[in-house]
């Protein structure tokens, strides 16, 4: 029977495996800090000592039993013989393995891990290369393709060893099982009994790979894919067969398989016939219903890794959760052209859109005109796609019409009604890219304003507490609704000078009514890469924490007063722009004092709000504590935990702090851009002259920033690009745009610099030389253009013009 499946050059898959059981051979060594073993462990270890073991199965049996009385020391000692033996097997050694990985419950591989993690981190992947090996050979297309082969034996023994490899194999036998079930020769009636008896015997666990079966393209399969699901007996599984038994162009043997699994299942519940199978209307409301519960909170899965240990290296956020700060859900994706199960491991987001989508599609293929339903099947189809391509920012408005075309074709519409759809599920992400859907391309124009009601549903949008989908929503409103005033024009102007305001550095307030802690707690914060903003009271820090993009952390002292530590917290959870920051309430040692109760009222005060955390400011929150013997360090800091459990990982795992900079940049450069374009076209936008000013310390906003300057008709806008032009600190590329744009100005609102600005730039020019004279010249040539363009022809002038 075929063993390890191998690569066309014949090197075994997981040959990387057996490098890495090498690294755990010299650590075998007994610590001298082991604790003292106790007579039960003492028996257990000098019993294995005394029996001869010289097989790796028998070797590997003694690392069990040593582990299930928890002797470290001698569990480590059998591994290292283990791998040892293992390792001189030569070319059968990764057979050694998947038998090892067969003869072994979960259970106890998870218990040899837990043990030794700590003393060798280089366990884990012994362990991982032992679960490798024997689900790779598990799933062996040849050894699964002979185990069906033998299901037809008349040896019993044959027959019984290959119902136990299929058993083994668990999901992964399904691509062979399955055929079985369509089979209807009478020689394999024996086989089809099998078959029935191992999917039966894989339960609930059949129904998620079975489903993402039927929803492939695999058409050819479905009736046994609908039998397979029925045998498993998986539940919930009659909403996902209404589809394929409504459909009118579905092939025969697919629709005769659905209803009469429908029907066998609703005999079970004592139902008649004719309820397996309603009427259109209700299998087209059914199955909104259910795409409906899907698209909420309640469809997303469970994560496959809980982070139950302190995070002490930002830097391993991702690693603690399986490989993602969202964390990880393995699902079975269908892999038509293999034929066989693909493991992947996704974000939950993306499996719950993977099982929208399957929905969706069966509403179209009935044909569903329910405006409700087509809107849910829009929004399934926009989350699908965003969830592989990312920002809806980076999408082309055509390639998102498209997703959101229904019966009659893309309209305006439909886009507004599927963004209110998708704001009531929280899919947030989905609204933006309806939104998006909504703007001209990149470069072009409306052709006309956006109706009334569509607007309307925009500005809505507005009030949703998410930076992005307002962004989005404001950019479309100001490049597609027409010129102002209409109800909701002056939050499009708020949203975009607040996305402006971000300079790319992450920025915390802190908030305390002692000086010497602000200062503490602005240099413990500062450690870990944020910009502190002190302040002293609570309307100080609510204000402060409104007034830049970028403030993503606030810390409020708990005694706090104008307003309180609840009041304050309660504000800044409650933002009319942007993200609501994270927020830890900061104690001060003798806080915790229980006679007073103080930190217990505080915990009642805040048990209901969500994002924030309550934290001391004790040494080891922002310095490592490190021993005074060794100079070792015992514990890390314990800020990044803390703040982790407040508001997720994502927030200290530097990967995807360094994406939320670089998007609230890029926000903050298109949100200048279009300020100045809308200046531009006649709206006031003077309130962000303040806002551009400080963009110019910014080099990825400089260009934008002198671009807004020189539409505002202001003379602090003009006096600054004069400046800006004049330095001689500035890269010759950033001072010509300086200068443009200070051409721009006066050519479009005249010179607005006083008489001593000028007479300060002529001073300049005078008293330099050389080529230090060219920045003050070329402002003077402007001025000088300037006043010859706009000076009043003389009454006695010749005429420019021939007479003649």
């Amino acid at each position: 029977m075929p063993g390890i499946p191998r690569t066309a050059s014949g090197r075994p898959l997981v040959t990387a495996a057996c490098v890495i059981l090498l690294a755990v051979v010299a650590a075998v060594a007994a610590r001298a800090d082991d604790p003292p073993l106790d007579s039960l462990q003492q028996a257990v270890v000098e019993s294995l000592a005394s029996t001869p073991r010289t097989t790796p199965a028998e070797i590997f049996d003694a690392v069990l039993r040593a582990s299930e009385v928890e002797a470290a020391a001698a569990t480590e000692e059998w591994l290292g013989r283990f791998v040892a033996a293992v390792d001189a097997a030569g070319e059968k050694k990764l057979d050694l393995l998947a038998d090892v990985g067969d003869g072994v419950d979960a259970a106890a591989l998870n218990r040899l891990e837990r043990l030794l993690r700590t003393r060798d981190p280089a366990v884990s992947r012994v362990v991982s290369a032992i679960r490798a090996a024997a689900r790779l050979r598990r799933r062996d297309p040849r050894r699964l393709a002979e185990a069906v082969k033998n299901l037809r034996s008349d040896s019993p023994a044959i027959r019984t060893a290959a119902a136990d490899d299929l058993a083994r194999a668990r999901e992964d036998a399904l691509p062979v099982l399955v055929p079985l079930l369509e089979s209807t020769a009478a020689a394999d009636v024996r086989s089809r009994q099998a078959a029935r008896d191992l999917i039966a015997m894989l339960g609930d666990d059949a129904r998620q790979p079975l489903l993402d079966w039927l929803a492939s393209d695999s058409i050819e399969h479905w009736p046994g894919v609908i039998e397979a699901l029925d045998i498993c007996g998986a539940r919930d599984i009659e909403t996902f067969l209404l589809g394929p038994a409504s459909v009118d162009d579905a092939p025969p043997q697919v629709r005769d398989a659905a209803v009469r699994v429908l029907a066998r299942r609703a005999a079970t519940r004592g139902e008649p016939r004719d309820v397996a199978l309603p009427s259109r209307d209700v299998v087209e409301a059914t199955i909104a219903d259910r795409l409906d519960r899907v698209l909420g909170l309640e469809g997303l899965p469970v994560v496959d890794t809980l982070c139950l240990e302190p995070l002490g290296d930002p830097a391993a956020a991702a690693a603690t959760l399986g490989g993602s700060v969202t964390g990880l859900v393995e699902r079975l994706v269908w892999n038509a052209k293999a034929g066989r199960f693909d493991r992947v491991r996704m974000p939950p987001r993306a499996a719950r859109a993977r099982e929208a989508l399957h929905l969706a599609r069966d509403l179209v293929a009935i044909g569903a005109s329910d405006p409700r339903a087509v809107n849910l099947a829009l929004v399934a189809r926009m989350e699908s796609l965003l969830v592989t391509a990312g920002d809806p920012a980076g999408i082309p408005p055509q390639e998102l019409r498209a997703v959101l075309a229904g019966p009659d074709g893309f309209t305006a519409e439909t886009a507004a009604d599927v963004l209110d759809v998708a704001a009531e599920h929280g899919l947030w992400e989905a609204a933006a890219g309806a939104a998006a859907a909504l703007a001209p391309p990149q470069g072009a124009r409306a052709a006309a304003p956006l109706a009334p009601a569509v607007r309307k549903a925009l500005v809505r949008a507005l009030a949703i507490p998410d930076a992005g989908l307002q962004f989005t929503v404001a950019r479309t409103l100001a490049l597609a609704a027409g010129d102002p005033p209409y109800a909701g024009s002056s939050r499009v102007l708020d949203t975009l000078m607040y996305a402006a305001t971000s300079t790319g550095i992450d920025r915390a307030v802190v908030a305390h009514p002692d000086t010497a802690v602000v200062d503490a707690l602005a240099t413990g914060v500062s450690r870990f890469g944020y910009e502190p903003v002190r302040v002293s009271t609570g309307r100080e820090a609510i204000f402060a924490a409104r007034e830049q993009a970028d403030t993503v952390l606030v810390l409020v002292a708990a005694r706090i007063a104008t307003p309180s530590a609840l009041e304050t917290v309660q504000f800044l959870q409650q933002q009319g722009l942007g993200d609501a920051p994270a927020v830890l309430v900061v104690v001060d040692p003798l806080d915790d004092d229980g006679r007073g109760c103080f930190l217990t009222q505080l915990l009642l005060k805040f048990r209901d709000l969500h994002g924030m955390a309550i934290v001391d400011r004790l040494d080891s929150m922002f310095e490592p504590v490190i021993d005074e013997q060794t100079g070792s360090v015992t514990m890390p800091p314990r800020f990044p935990d803390m703040l982790a459990q407040a508001v997720g990982p994502r927030a200290v795992d530097p990967a995807s702090r360094e994406a939320a900079r670089l998007t609230r940049l890029a926000r903050g450069r298109e949100a200048l851009a279009l300020l100045a374009q809308l200046s531009r076209r006649g709206w006031d936008v003077r309130p962000a002259a303040t806002t551009a000013l400080a963009a110019l310390t910014t080099e990825e906003l400089y260009d934008p920033a002198v671009s807004l300057l020189a539409t505002l008709g202001r003379p602090e806008a003009q006096g600054a690009l004069a400046i800006e032009a004049e330095r001689a600190d500035l890269p010759a590329a950033l001072r010509q745009q300086a200068l443009s744009a200070f051409a721009s100005s006066v050519g479009r609102h005249g010179v607005l610099l006083d008489c001593g600005q000028v007479r300060g730039v002529a001073a300049r020019y005078t008293l330099a030389d050389g080529a230090s004279r060219d920045a003050p010249g070329d402002i003077l040539e402007v001025l000088e253009t300037a006043d010859r363009k706009n000076r009043p022809a003389p009454p006695d002038a010749s005429f420019t013009r021939p007479t003649r």
